[in-house]
């Protein structure tokens, strides 16, 4: 019969609907209805597969006819042979009264049968017509859904049409707002133009009326320079001679306190907890930059100059320990300098510059990229946006960098920036310290309010070198562990502790730069039985620096991993919740304000109230921020210390009082402190316990 084309399912589900519901109707029949229903021609061989497919088909053979109605006989009467003539007759008589009967019989069964038909005729019709309301109704439901979708997707059109039209009319609208912007932009760059030629036509005027006076008053400056010069003459002989017995008063000062006292530094300052003060003045270095300036206004300088200016800084907290005499001699030297010109403005100057803090540090690549290192190089940052707290002196920052790009030193960083992914600017630093695709051309130093501080330029044309921790739960898809030895036992002198490390090599890489380093480093543990706490890496070359010299190196620089960590993370977290907030610049902090020229003696005090402002800021003592200075020259200052020395470094131990309550507090500061590498003036480490 071939393959059926143009039955739809609607047809196809019309013709199943129709021999279901009447089981005689033809296929004939079947292809009118179609053609009325649909406008369709079918042929009656695809409407008999169809209905064959559904199995309505009705059994093979012709439809067996009815049978005829079989209408009961009355019963013939029995003939007698014995019966009397006279009773024969008589049922000879009742035979037309039976074909009566017989007739109206068949006539009431005539009539029954075709009552019979007329009710099965219109009980038939009234199925067809109720199949065909049923039919009829179900297709107006079809028309109806149709309907409803053309509707629908008609709606959706027009939604579309209008989204789109609104998206137009949207950018439209921004094209014309860039074009508005940058016309309004044009016309004030010209009009800033046409302000600053009128302003330069002003100043070429101004000038010009300048230069004419300064021709005309030209002669008569000739004529008052000469009296000037005589003047000045005279002025400076003075000055030398005043010069002269001042420097003569001073050194006689000094030789008198030094028949007193054998100048020296007091021991009271490494035998008190004004040892840390000291260590802070060690990482800011404003008392030697003091003893440098007053030694520039000398002729004759007393070789224990340095000492004098520790002296006199720390006096204030040591006047009552020390014999008047003594304490008498060092105000009387003290007033000789303020007689010496100029050096209150020289002192200023220095300590000035000492309160100058540096938050961040950009490094600039030869190849135009950039990363930032905190002031205290804890880690790398992708912005100058680093939190206040890593901020640093100038003077400690400047000595990082000079140590690490001038002395040529490894450089430590507490940490490698990122959780799962190292960051890109850390992989450009580890680039650029190879010094092989780029190298670092400049260090600029940025201020608290991300102020341009100073450029320092750098000139790398060999490889430098990094060291850094990498904690177990960083870029754990990002390394891969090349080589592990075993664990073994390391002694820190400096420390005095016991560390447990191990050989290791990890290959780290950057899935965004397609990068690779190979990394040589240790495991480190602080006992054999716990996990390995930290991995400290670098860039050496395989065999030029062995684990224990890397292990000493960082754990020196940074002893107190666990502690440091959480330190390090709290400070990110308090600076991501206030990240608005601008604190005041250390030199404005507990009312440090230098001002003009003001004396020797007060310029000093603001110097050691700025050594205690670190101590309170840097070193984190909680709590005790907005306490007075006498609480905590109770509390601190004024503890009993024990000085030790190893053959490496100087362990100060501070001996705390029974029932002490800030013994916390103090040890958190200690550590701290240990991490800016505090140095006494012999040049060994001093360490805080």
């Amino acid at each position: 019969m071939g393959v059926i084309h143009k039955l739809k399912p609607k047809i196809n589900e019309f013709i199943i609907f129709h021999k279901k519901n009447d089981s005689s109707i033809s296929c004939r029949k079947l292809t009118t209805l179609i053609l009325e229903n649909f406008q369709s021609k079918v042929s009656k061989s695809s409407i008999n597969k169809i209905i064959k497919e559904a199995g309505l088909s009705a059994p093979i053979g012709r439809t067996p006819k009815k049978k005829k109605l079989r209408i009961p006989m009355p019963t013939l009467p029995i003939l007698l042979e014995e019966a009397p003539k006279k009773e024969l007759q008589l049922t000879v008589d009742r035979e037309p009264e039976r074909e009566l009967l017989l007739k109206n019989e068949e006539e009431r069964l005539v009539k029954e049968g075709k009552e019979r038909a007329r009710l099965e005729e219109e009980a038939r019709q009234a199925l067809e017509e109720a199949a065909k309301k049923e039919e009829e109704t179900r297709w107006a439901k079809l028309a109806e859904e149709e309907r409803l979708s053309r509707e629908s997707q008609e709606k959706a059109r027009i939604e579309e049409e209008d989204r789109k039209r609104q998206e137009a009319l949207r950018a439209i609208a921004e094209e014309e707002r860039l074009a508005k912007e940058a016309q309004e932009k044009a016309r004030l760059l010209e009009e800033e133009k046409l302000k600053k030629e009128a302003e330069l036509r002003k100043a070429q005027e101004e000038a010009a009326v300048k230069a004419e006076s300064a021709r005309r008053i030209e002669e008569e400056g000739r004529k008052r320079q000469e009296a000037l010069r005589f003047l000045a003459e005279e002025e400076k002989i003075k000055a030398l001679e005043a010069a002269k017995k001042a420097e003569a008063e001073l050194l006689a000062q000094e030789a008198k306190s030094a028949s007193l006292l054998n100048i020296s530094r007091f021991a009271q300052i490494e035998n008190t907890g004004i040892i840390l003060l000291k260590a802070v003045d060690s990482v800011m270095g404003g008392s030697q930059l003091i003893a440098k300036a007053i030694k520039e206004k000398l002729s004759k300088v007393d070789n224990n100059l340095s000492q004098i200016v520790e002296n006199l800084i720390f006096l204030p907290l040591l006047q009552e320990r020390l014999d008047p005499a003594i304490r008498n001699s060092l105000l009387d030297y003290l007033n000789g300098l303020e007689n010496i010109k100029l050096m209150s403005l020289d002192i200023s100057r220095v300590i000035d510059s000492v309160l100058q803090e540096v938050r961040c540090v950009k490094i600039i690549f030869s190849d135009g990229g950039s990363a930032y290192l905190d002031g205290q190089l804890y880690s790398a940052w992708s912005s100058e946006h680093v939190p206040y707290d890593f901020s640093s002196p100038m003077i400690a920052t400047k000595n990082y960098l000079d140590k690490y790009f001038v002395q040529g030193k490894p450089m430590l960083l507490f940490a490698a920036p990122g959780y799962d992914v190292p960051s890109a600017e850390f992989f450009n630093l580890l680039s650029a310290l190879e010094a092989k695709t780029s190298t670092i051309t400049e260090c600029v130093l940025y201020g608290n309010k991300s102020e341009e501080l100073e450029a320092l330029p750098v000139s790398l044309t060999k490889k430098h070198f990094l060291i850094f921790g990498l904690w177990p739960w960083q870029f754990t898809t990002c390394r891969k562990v090349k080589y592990i030895g075993e664990f073994k036992l390391v002694h820190l002198e400096a420390q005095n502790r016991d560390f447990y490390i191990a050989d290791i090599e990890i290959d780290l890489q950057h899935p965004g730069l397609s990068r690779q380093f190979s990394l040589t480093g240790c495991a480190v543990k602080t006992s054999l039985s716990e996990k390995t706490k930290l991995v400290v890496l670098s860039n050496f070359p395989k065999g030029l620096r062995d684990a224990v010299e890397l292990a000493t190196d960082y754990l020196n620089h940074w002893p107190n991993l666990d502690e440091a960590f959480q330190d390090y993370s709290r400070k990110i977290e308090v600076a991501t919740y206030t990240a608005n907030s601008q604190r005041f610049a250390f030199a404005e902090n507990q009312g440090l304000s230098l001002g003009r020229a003001p004396k020797i003696k007060d310029l000093l005090l603001i110097y050691l109230k700025a050594l205690d402002t670190y101590v309170r800021r840097y070193l984190q003592v909680s709590g005790l921020e907005d306490k007075g200075a006498e609480f905590l020259i109770e509390r601190f200052y004024s503890l009993n210390v024990q000085l030790a020395k190893t053959s490496e470094s100087y362990l100060a131990k501070f001996i705390l009082p029974p029932e002490y309550a800030f013994g916390k507090d103090l040890g958190y500061a200690c550590r701290r402190m240990n991490e800016k590498e505090a140095f006494l003036s012999s040049g060994m480490r001093l360490y805080l316990s």
